[in-house]
């Protein structure tokens, strides 16, 4: 595929592997180098890593912002929010609290994979069609367990009281409670809580 999303852009031809690293950053939201090696490259220097971030940062396919120095993180790129329909704030850099909590989310599913996949809401609502609008803005990942899939509601502690996220936990599940397919879903081991702290 030969794609170019204005006159300064270079036309680049995507690999098959490059269209799987830019599938990552829709999904996860935000890589590094490292989680992109790890998947991606594992024979590999990380300097092959760097160059095709770079190409395809160049291309318009993914944007890179300091984490910290020297190392960048990675979120989707103009290119990739118009190929794949999301809203263009998904190509700015993250702010003070989304950073540390987008990271701690992307460390969690590198750590796990390939048992544990981030999910789009789309995703969300396969799994637990009755489940709230508003309760999808937490991060949720799906975690394969003895053949049965099991939707993981993430918590990330930024550094707080550590009753501030356990109030916030609590919180999640009186408010799911109320529903009877939330307790079938726990009642059958199908949804746990995480902190990722």
């Amino acid at each position: 595929m030969i794609m170019n999303d204005d006159n300064t852009s270079p036309k680049i031809h995507l690999t098959g592997r490059d269209r799987d690293i830019i599938e990552h950053v829709v999904r996860d939201r935000i890589t590094t180098n490292e989680v992109i090696q790890s998947r991606y490259f594992d024979e590999s220097h990380a300097s092959a890593v760097t160059r095709a971030t770079a190409r395809l940062c160049a291309a318009g396919w993914l944007s890179a912002f300091p984490l910290l120095y020297p190392t960048k993180y990675f979120i989707p790129g103009k290119l990739t929010a118009s190929a794949y329909g999301l809203p263009i704030g998904r190509t700015y850099p993250l702010g003070p609290q989304a950073l540390p909590r987008e990271f701690a989310v992307l460390k969690y599913t590198a750590a796990n994979s390939p048992n544990v996949i981030r999910l789009s809401n789309q995703e969300i609502l396969l799994s637990a069609p009755w489940y709230q609008t508003e309760w999808m803005q937490a991060s949720h990942c799906q975690r394969e367990v003895d053949s049965k899939l099991v939707l993981e509601l993430i918590r990330v502690d930024l550094g707080g009281p550590a009753d501030l996220i356990a109030r916030k936990c609590r919180k999640d599940v009186e408010m799911r409670r109320k529903l009877p397919a939330f307790t079938e879903m726990v009642a059958d081991a199908r949804f746990s809580m995480v902190v990722v702290t």
